[in-house]
């Protein structure tokens, strides 16, 4: 039987592992032969986005996920499995998983949870296909000033017709006026 303290360094793993599970974008991967070099590349690149991936115990997070009465069990969390978690930049966080899966092998997308619902490989991979924050904002901002342009556009139409004849009456009258 376990000691107090062993099942208390458990417990605190298994509400560490609540933690990043409550997470936006969780993405489990499979690591299976990864070098400690390879890990670090991918962990320096979720680390730029805010991003960070973790090695966990799949019985702890079986032990979670049975606390918590979702159906998650052994056929999520078999083998070698590391976290990749973000709870801002989640879309980001996929692209970045999806891109270094495609330059390492060793890396498979197995499956993961986005904004808390889970989701397979394939809905992983349309999420990462997403555009970023910025990019929706820059593209709402579009929208938005767009119209505003073209309102300031048709309002200054008239005045701008206006200057222009009056510049050639005068370039016309000017003309006479040398003849």
């Amino acid at each position: 039987m376990p000691s107090k303290e062993k099942i208390e360094v458990k417990q605190k793993q298994v509400d560490e592992l609540g933690n990043i599970f409550s997470c936006n974008g969780v993405y489990l991967l499979e690591y299976r032969g990864m070098t400690v070099k390879e890990m670090g590349v991918l962990r320096g690149r979720l680390k730029e986005l805010g991003g960070k991936v973790k090695v966990f115990k799949n019985r702890l997070a079986i032990k979670y996920f049975q606390k918590e009465n979702r159906p998650f069990g052994r056929e999520v969390f078999n083998g070698p499995l590391a976290v990749a978690y973000s709870d801002k930049n989640f879309v980001e966080i996929a692209k970045t998983i999806v891109e270094y899966e495609k330059e390492n092998p060793k890396v498979q997308i197995r499956s993961g949870f986005i904004e808390k619902t889970y989701a397979d490989k394939e809905k992983i991979k349309m999420v990462a296909k997403l555009p970023s924050k910025e990019q929706l904002l820059a593209q709402l901002v579009g929208c938005i000033s767009l119209p505003l342009k073209k309102m300031g556009m048709a309002l200054s139409a008239p005045l701008t017709t206006t200057l222009i004849l009056m510049k050639n009456l005068q370039d016309k009258k000017e003309k006479e006026e040398k003849q």
